[in-house]
């Protein structure tokens, strides 16, 4: 109540001043003591400029955008130019015969052209953000004003705007208008009814429909005196009445709420449910909205740095002209969320610790059920080698004379089950073995076959990779071999080669007695062929396996 008396009070007093200076005009034109229509007309012309002047300085503290902002500053220092012009005319000059005269009224011009031009580039920044400039095209606008200008300035030479009868001689008072004349007043009127229109479409404020429709009626009415005075129906002092019509027209815009600015403070804190408040540089509480909460001047300090805690509040602030606005950020809520979710972490913390144990728990129990299957397979697949060692281990405790030899074919079986075990630790994990992993197998069996009193020959050139399932399908062919003439063989030389994926072994064998070939009936082999030879107690086998296509390293 108490901000809208004081803005009564600025309105009374603005229109009581406009009556006094209207008052002043109509007394002085028929006064005859020059010294006292001297002080009226200063009087008035002062009036006319302080009112002109205060008014733009509010602009500057009213508006938000500071692109309007500056736009409606250009349009009140065309204003105030336009006023200035006028005085100085009418009250400066002597000689109405004088170009500079004529010139200075020319000058109305500049206003009357530019200061709706302006306002079509004040709509532009309507419901747009702080950050919009409006587009280069629009400069284009300025173009045609530029050129009425131009004609009103150079009218001495073609007369097409104001036509004088007797030539310069009182030509503010013999004179007519040409069609350019019309073409200028036509882009003035166009050009305001084109503002008020499209400020009334791009509104978006739920303000009073009455406020709203006077800019419509301040148009219509300016759009009607215009008329008049270019039909010298009444005769006035048209510059104060243009300036007054614009600044009405404008003002009107502001208080209805088409053009944001920043009064109705107080309206604003009332209405808004965010508690918010505004202090001075003192931390002066000056506008507090309703559901804002008592902050002590300390705690508001704070908030000049950082945000700060405020009980169930977060407490920040933002430095404006002449203070700061501080406001509250309701975070109780994000409180209950936060123990909550501090409470989920720990459960899921004791959670992740048992499944953490359990998890613990299941791998080791996969590496021994791993282990033990890895155990089962190799027992399956040595278990004849296996249950001849444990046969050998029996015949070590009853035949002690024979511990030497048993212990050999003991050795020969134990590396064989090694080896034979390693092979297939190796094939678990790979795709291709090295061709050197069958080399490194037939050299430590032919080293142990020598505990056995048996002469061994090894020569092995292997190179690249095999598969798995031929190193094994030849190691196996090769143990079965040994195992079956083991009390017959004196000797033994072997050749192997490994070259590109392809194996080829040969193996010469000398025996104490001739060898049958039923003795060698037995051999299988699971991958490639072989033959053998046998030449009475020396027994020739060779044994290919080509290779199987790409090998994956």
């Amino acid at each position: 109540m108490k901000k809208n008396k004081k803005q009564t009070f600025i309105f009374i007093t603005a229109f009581a001043l406009l009556a006094f200076a209207f008052v002043l005009r109509m007394i002085y034109e028929d006064l005859n003591n020059a010294m006292l229509q001297s002080i009226m007309s200063t009087t008035r012309n002062i009036i006319h400029i302080i009112l002109l002047f205060l008014w733009v300085i509010s602009l500057h503290r009213r508006l938000i955008n500071k692109n309007v902002r500056r736009l409606m500053l250009c349009v009140g220092g065309l204003l105030l130019f336009w006023m200035i012009d006028k005085i100085v005319k009418w009250e400066f000059t002597g000689s109405v015969t004088h170009p500079l005269v004529r010139y200075l009224w020319y000058g109305f011009y500049v206003g009357m052209l530019f200061v709706p031009t302006l306002g079509a580039f004040i709509i532009n920044y309507l419901g747009k953000p702080e950050t919009h400039s409006h587009p280069k095209k629009m400069n284009y606008l300025l173009i045609p004003p530029l050129l009425m200008l131009t004609a009103v300035f150079t009218n001495d030479l073609h007369q097409k705007v104001f036509v004088f009868y007797n030539g310069f001689i009182n030509f503010d008072q013999e004179y007519s208008y040409d069609w350019m004349y019309y073409i200028v007043m036509g882009w003035f009127v166009v050009m305001g009814f084109y503002f008020v229109v499209m400020m009334l479409l791009k509104s978006r404020v739920p303000g009073s429909r009455k406020l709203q429709k006077m800019p419509i009626l301040i148009m219509t009415f300016a759009a009607l005196f215009w008329l008049g005075y270019s039909m010298r129906l009444y005769n006035c002092d048209l510059t104060v009445m243009d300036c007054l019509i614009i600044v009405l027209l404008l003002e009107s815009a502001i208080q209805s709420g088409l053009l944001p600015s920043n009064s109705n403070y107080q309206q604003l804190f009332d209405s808004t449910t965010i508690p918010m408040q505004i202090v001075d540089t003192d931390y002066q509480p000056h506008y507090v909205s309703s559901s804002a909460l008592p902050v002590p001047e300390n705690i508001m300090r704070l908030t000049e740095t950082a945000p700060v805690l405020f009980g169930d509040s977060l407490l920040s602030s933002a430095a404006i002209h002449g203070g700061r606005v501080v406001w509250q950020d309701d975070i109780s809520r994000l409180n209950e969320l936060q123990d909550r979710l501090q409470d989920t972490m720990e459960q899921l913390d004791e959670e992740n610790i048992l499944l953490q144990a359990e998890l613990e728990l299941k791998q080791k129990r996969a590496k021994t059920d791993e282990r033990n299957r890895l155990y089962d397979r190799i027992a399956r697949e040595v278990e004849p080698q296996i249950l001849k060692a444990d046969a050998l281990l029996r015949r070590i405790e009853t035949e002690p004379e024979n511990t030497r030899p048993l212990i050999a074919r003991l050795c020969i079986l134990g590396s064989y089950i090694k080896r034979r075990g390693n092979l297939l630790l190796l094939k678990e994990d790979n795709t291709a073995l090295q061709a050197k992993e069958l080399e490194y197998c037939i050299r430590e069996s032919l080293e142990n076959l020598r505990l056995a009193q048996v002469f061994t020959s090894f020569h092995a050139c292997c190179d690249g990779w095999l598969t798995p399932e031929h190193i094994v399908a030849v190691y196996d062919f090769y143990e079965t071999l040994v195992e079956c003439l083991l009390d017959n063989i004196t000797a033994m030389l072997v050749n192997l080669t490994c070259t590109q994926g392809s194996l080829a072994m040969n193996i010469q064998m000398g025996c104490t007695e001739t060898i049958t070939a039923h003795t060698l009936s037995n051999l299988t082999l699971s991958y490639g062929s072989f033959t053998y030879d046998i030449m009475e107690e020396d027994v020739v086998i060779n044994l290919t396996i080509p290779a199987g296509g790409d090998i994956v390293c």
